[in-house]
Order: structure tokens, then sequence, then C-alpha cells
């Protein structure tokens, strides 16, 4: 995969999308007019039908292209910046975690709707992880008996293995995330609310532990110090967990990752790389703080 594979691709859809949006226009201006002549009484209601029809056809007509060209820019940009970063580099932008991986850790809520894709599966430091992009949703009902959907998580989840297992589990949730729970009492060993030495990391973060001595090993000073400084930069909707020989870090942040640039103009490939770059150092600011301790 070249650079001009990806411009070729996105020239490729522009010019599909170009042709298609016309072609959308006229349906949708024709579907319009029929149905102010036909049934001027229902003019508005059939002119957001002729607007939803017209996108949903500028949807389908340019699938392939759009497919393409997705495949292309996450091909060179993505997983060859991946490949120069870590090492065994295992990528896919159309998989990613199944819902019992979030389970597991019980430290998440899951809501009624789960999505994910971008999994990577690599090595960094000789730091074994995982982690792609996650979307979470639940359903509502409102009193007047309508059903609506709210988004709740919205970002990365990220998982890195530890050469030893925890005795105990641990959870570190910042002020800005919403969508966190307290697992349940497993092995007979209660998860309850602790505190640090720091008032302002106290502040800043909810501590739920299973054993007070461990928390404070695994929340040294240099490690509190380096955790402040990364949620800092995402208003603290940052929660890190805890448990067997993971650490599990999920940030809101409410972006996907790894997203192709606008396929409006060509593509800045120095741009392009850096903006990748950037998001693959979301991942090794975690290691960087594991790997100090």
């Amino acid at each position: 995969m070249t650079f001009q594979d990806v411009e070729t691709a996105r020239q490729t859809y522009h010019e599909k999308f170009r042709k298609g949006l016309v072609i959308a226009v006229i349906i949708g201006a024709t579907l319009s007019a029929l149905s102010l002549i036909f049934m001027p009484f229902f003019g508005i209601v059939f002119i957001v039908i002729a607007l939803g029809v017209s996108a949903i056809f500028l949807s389908f007509a340019t699938v392939k292209e759009r497919t393409a060209y997705r495949k292309a820019y996450k091909g060179y940009f993505v997983e060859q910046t991946l490949h120069k970063i870590f090492t065994n580099v295992d990528y896919g932008h159309e998989r990613g975690f199944t819902p019992s991986i979030l389970a597991e850790s019980g430290m998440i809520m899951l809501g009624d709707k789960f999505y994910s894709n971008d999994l990577t599966i690599a090595k960094y430091k000789n730091i074994n992880f995982a982690q792609a992009d996650v979307a979470l949703t639940r359903e509502y009902t409102d009193d007047q008996g309508n059903t609506h959907e709210q988004q709740i998580f919205k970002g990365r989840y990220m998982m890195f293995e530890f050469p030893k297992k925890f005795e105990y589990k641990l959870e570190v949730v910042g002020r800005g995330f919403r969508t966190y729970q307290v697992p349940d009492k497993t092995d007979n060993r209660k998860m309850t609310r602790l505190e640090t030495e720091s008032t302002e990391f106290n502040r800043n973060f909810k501590i739920f532990g299973q054993d007070g001595f461990e928390s404070f090993y695994l929340l040294a000073p240099d490690v509190i110090a380096k955790i402040e400084d990364i949620a800092s930069l995402y208003k603290y909707k940052l929660l890190l967990g805890f448990y067997d020989n993971k650490l599990i870090v999920a940030l809101d942040d409410g972006k996907d990752s790894f997203e192709p640039a606008r396929f409006t103009k060509p593509i800045d490939e120095a741009q392009e790389k850096k903006k990748v770059e950037g998001e693959i150092k979301v991942i090794t600011d975690f290691v960087d703080v594991i790997s100090s301790h």
C-alpha cells in the first residue's frame, strides 16, 4: 500500500460522490415537487421523506468507493505506523472487542447497544496490550412513553498485561467519567472507597479497592503524578482498573480513533501521519506509566 494508492482511492470516492450527489438532488427535488402538486397538505412530510430517500441513495451509491478509501487509508497511515512503533501487531479496522471483554472487569456499564472497531493487539516495551474504539448506548423511556437512545460512552478501551497477577482489584475513576460501576464482591473481598495521601488526587478521582496496602503500592507518588498529567488532557473522563494481571483503561473522549481524512480535498501526507502518531501516543503514554513502576 502506498500514499498514491490512498490518494487514488480518495479521488475515486470523491468523484463518485459528486456524481451521486447530482442524482440525489434531482431525485429529492422531483419527489418534493410531486408531493407539493398532488398532496399539498402533506407537502412538508413528503419533502422530509424525499430528502431521506436522496440521502439513502447517495450512501448506497458510494458504498464501494467509501469502503475502498477507508481500507486504503487505514492500511497505509494506520497499520504501517503501528508496525513502526509496536511489535507483534495484529490490526483489524473492522474488528473490535466483544461485550464480554468489557464485562469481565465489572467496572463499566455496558448499556443496551454495543459497537467496537479498530482492534489493535500488539506489544510495546515488552508489554502486551489490546485496544479498540468502543461506543455504548442505553435506551430509556420518557414520561410520555417515548423511547430514546443516549450514548453513555464513546472512546478507547485498552487492556495492558502485567507479568504478574494482582492479588486484589483496584478501580480508579476520574471525576469526568460517568459510566463506571463498582464490581460486586468477589472471593469475599468487598470493594471499599479508599484515599491516597494526595489531596488533589482524591479530589479528582474516586478510588475503590479490595486492599489498601496493595492500592498504595500501585498508586505510588510517581504513578499518581503521571495519571494526573494524562487524565487532565481528557477532562478526567478516564477509568483505570487493575485486576488479575491486567490494567484496563477506559477513555471517554467522544472520538473515533484512526479515522480517514476528509475525502473532499487532497490529503496532506505529513499532517495525517502526525495525526495518527498522536492517536497512537494515547496508547504508549499508559505503557510508559506501567513500565516506570
